[in-house]
């Protein structure tokens, strides 16, 4: 457009020369002196709309690089050329496109952080200068931090986590921590003494535990710098519940094998008996009789064991916890303690009354070896979206050493013990979605701990 206007005006420059330079050279001067004051006129104001765009892409441009990208560029056709109306309209297609990225890696990111923090893997990335640069919840609950950010990723280990330490130069590798959970309060009735920490009084108790856990680290480059991501997943639940199926498995068998052998023995007895009874034979009578005591016994045996491996999946409903434990107390002596006169929860009823029955079963035994008035101690309480039962008895507590491996189907430490009870109720509590956990009391006592979601 300034090119054609430039040209017009050379070409009134060449018909004002040739027509007024011989007869009237003061008009010449004149409309010469005009012709160039438009020229340089126009010229300044191409190039002042010139400048305009170039300060307005300059704005733009450092927009984007400030990472704003909700810039828009006039476009007005009208008072600019199609060249620049072109290259404002593809800057907008370009800031438009940004934006859109930007929003769509905005939501794909805060997606990835809800999954990160919502899963209880344990993530933690260190760079290269082993300061940590991220960390989910799960990590700052793993190691009591509020914030982890900035912090020595070794330092941490040796202060919070030293056990953790030791497994420096696994990668891969399934390994055992004992961890604390802590239980707010003053009242250490609730905790072995064994596991109490030697804090404050008011401060948190805590109680230590075995957990499993898979450990994982992976080693990678951002932004040309070595990077490692460790990964800590808790496996305790999932290898209970493995062990369990395993248990199951090995009981089915040795139920279908002894029922094989016991029926045909148990005719075989009892046509013996009755062959006994006829000749007269009173020594044999009591041979045989005795071995059909025997097979009762065992086949008593068989049918304990059998409820384990015919277990099935909770058929949750809501129902009133605290009518089911009144009921319980006509057969059962204890005292129960809670501040909710109704509590509903939703699970199986024929399940949790069970998972109490066992319990309680196991807390009379205790009791009746010992010259004690005490009773059973049978607490519940809700808070925080959670139930707690706890039943404590008043015997002579169990050994460190076998709290472990009270949960073990076959294992029991009573000379009468099928070892199937505890097994029971811990199945019912995983299939629950909870926990049960075994301690001995300061003053004396096994206590066992259930905690259920009420949700």
């Amino acid at each position: 457009m300034l090119i054609v206007q430039l040209i017009l005006i050379n070409i009134a420059f060449i018909v004002s020369f040739s027509l007024l330079l011989p007869s009237s050279p003061w008009l010449f001067s004149i409309s010469s002196i005009l012709l160039i004051a438009l020229a340089a006129m126009r010229y300044k104001h191409y190039h002042r709309k010139n400048h305009q765009i170039l300060q307005t892409l300059l704005h733009g441009l450092r927009n984007l690089q400030d990472g704003d990208f909700s810039i828009t560029l006039a476009e007005n056709k009208t008072n600019k050329s199609q060249s620049q109306s072109e290259v404002l309209a593809l800057f907008n297609q370009v800031t438009d496109k940004l934006r859109q990225e930007k929003q769509s890696l905005y939501q794909r990111e805060l997606l990835l952080d809800k999954v990160v923090n919502a899963s209880d893997v344990v993530t933690v990335l260190v760079n290269h200068r082993d300061t940590i640069i991220f960390a989910n919840r799960a990590a700052e609950h793993f190691f009591a931090q509020t914030s982890m950010l900035g912090m020595s990723w070794q330092n941490l280990l040796k202060e919070q986590m030293p056990e953790l330490g030791q497994h420096a130069d696994k990668d891969n590798a399934i390994i055992q921590l004992m961890l604390a959970e802590p239980k707010y309060g003053n009242d250490y009735s609730h905790f072995s003494e064994d596991n109490i920490s030697d804090s404050d009084a008011g401060a948190s108790i805590k109680v230590k535990t075995e957990q499993s856990w898979h450990l994982s680290r992976h080693h990678l480059k951002l932004h040309g710098s070595r990077h490692q991501l460790t990964l800590l997943k808790p496996i305790t639940q999932a290898m209970h519940q493995q062990e369990l199926q395993t248990w199951k498995k090995v009981i089915r068998v040795i139920n279908h094998e002894l029922n094989n052998s016991i029926a045909p023995i148990s005719s075989m007895c009892h046509s013996g008996n009755i062959l006994a009874e006829r000749l007269a034979e009173p020594q044999l009578t009591r041979v045989f009789a005795t071995i059909s005591k025997r097979i009762n016994k065992l086949a008593e045996f068989i049918q304990s064991y059998s409820q384990l491996a015919r277990l099935s999946r909770p058929q949750k409903q809501a129902f009133d916890l605290m009518k089911t434990l009144v009921q319980l107390q006509e057969l059962y002596q204890f005292t129960l303690r809670s501040q909710d006169e109704v509590l509903i929860f939703s699970g199986d009823e024929s399940q949790i009354e069970q998972l109490l029955i066992n319990l309680l079963k196991n807390a009379q035994q205790a009791c009746s070896d010992q010259r004690t008035m005490q009773q059973v101690e049978v607490s519940v309480e809700s808070q925080q979206g959670q139930l707690r039962i706890t039943v404590r008895d008043f015997g002579t507590g169990m050994p460190v050493g076998i709290l472990p491996k009270a949960f073990l189907p076959y294992y029991s430490t009573k000379a009468d013990g099928s070892g199937i009870g505890l097994s029971i109720c811990r199945e019912i509590s995983d299939g629950h979605q909870g926990q049960i956990t075994l301690n001995n009391h300061p003053e004396g006592g096994l206590q066992v701990e259930v905690l259920l979601p009420l949700g």
